[in-house]
Parts: C-alpha cells; sequence; structure tokens
C-alpha cells in the first residue's frame, strides 16, 4: 500500500511551489511576449490588408483615369479635325473670293482692253473715211480711180490692224 511519507508531502509542495513560481515568473512573461508578438503579427496583416485595398483603389483609379485619358484624347483629337477642317472650309472660301476678284479684275481688264480697241479701230476707221472723202473731194474720179482708191483704204486698213 501507499504510505504517505513527508518526503513525498514536502515533494509535492515543492512541486506546486515551482509550478506557481514559474506560472508567475516565466510562463506569464512568455505568454505576453508571445501575445505581444502575435497583436504585432495581426496588426502587420491588417496593415498589409489595408495597403492592399490601397493600391487595388489606386490601380482602379489609374485605370479609370486611364481610360479617361484615352477618351479625352480621342475627343480632343476630334475636336481638332472639326477645327483644321473649317480653317480648310474657310481658307478655301477665302481662295475662291480671291480668285473670284482676280478673274473678275481680268474680265474688266480685258473689256477695258476690247473698249480700247474698238475706239482706236473707229477713229482708224473715220480717219481713213474722212482722208477718202478728202480726195474724193479734190477732183473728179474715174472707176480706176475708185478701184486704186479702194485697194490703197483696204491697204491702209490692214496695216492699221496688225495684219
Amino acid at each position: 500500500m501507499l504510505t504517505l511519507n513527508l518526503n513525498l508531502l514536502w515533494t509535492v509542495v515543492n512541486v506546486l511551489i515551482l509550478f506557481l513560481l514559474l506560472r508567475k515568473f516565466l510562463y506569464k512573461p512568455v505568454m505576453n511576449v508571445i501575445a505581444q508578438r502575435q497583436k504585432q503579427i495581426d496588426d502587420a496583416i491588417a496593415a498589409a490588408e489595408t495597403s492592399k485595398q490601397d493600391a487595388a483603389a489606386a490601380l482602379t483609379s489609374a485605370e479609370d483615369k486611364l481610360r479617361n485619358v484615352d477618351a479625352e484624347a480621342a475627343a480632343r483629337r476630334e475636336a481638332y479635325e472639326q477645327q483644321a477642317e473649317k480653317e480648310k472650309q474657310q481658307l478655301m472660301a477665302d481662295a475662291q473670293k480671291q480668285a473670284d476678284a482676280i478673274v473678275a479684275e481680268g474680265k474688266a481688264a480685258a473689256e477695258a482692253e476690247r473698249q480700247h480697241k474698238l475706239r482706236e479701230a473707229d477713229a482708224q476707221t473715220t480717219a481713213l473715211a474722212r482722208a477718202m472723202c478728202e480726195k474724193l473731194l479734190e477732183r473728179n474720179l474715174t472707176a480706176q480711180d475708185d478701184a486704186r482708191l479702194l485697194d490703197d483704204l483696204l491697204e491702209k486698213a490692214g496695216a492699221g490692224n496688225g495684219n
């Protein structure tokens, strides 16, 4: 049977005291350190998760901005193309107006030249008729004289026209 011995009692008491001392001075500080480290790890994981969410939000924002930049660039390009087309049409209209003005000036100059040549031709014709009348009035003409005068008149008229 079992006998209770005083040594056994002292051993149990020593083990209990040792257990209580170890628990108070060793187990609790180690558990506190482990708890602190676990808290630091949890905080780091939470911070990493927050950073991950922030990075995802920043990425989404950047992608949205990139899409907006593409759309904005396309809109600007179209606006510039429309503006260039308007300017082209304006330049074409201005060039057409200038061309029409130049053509009108040319027509006016040509008409003025034509009128001037007609006046010169009228003046030459009048001078020739006057000369012929003066010669006819100076003498009595025969049919031969008429033919010769007519030939002279035609010759002068041809020389006056530059033929």
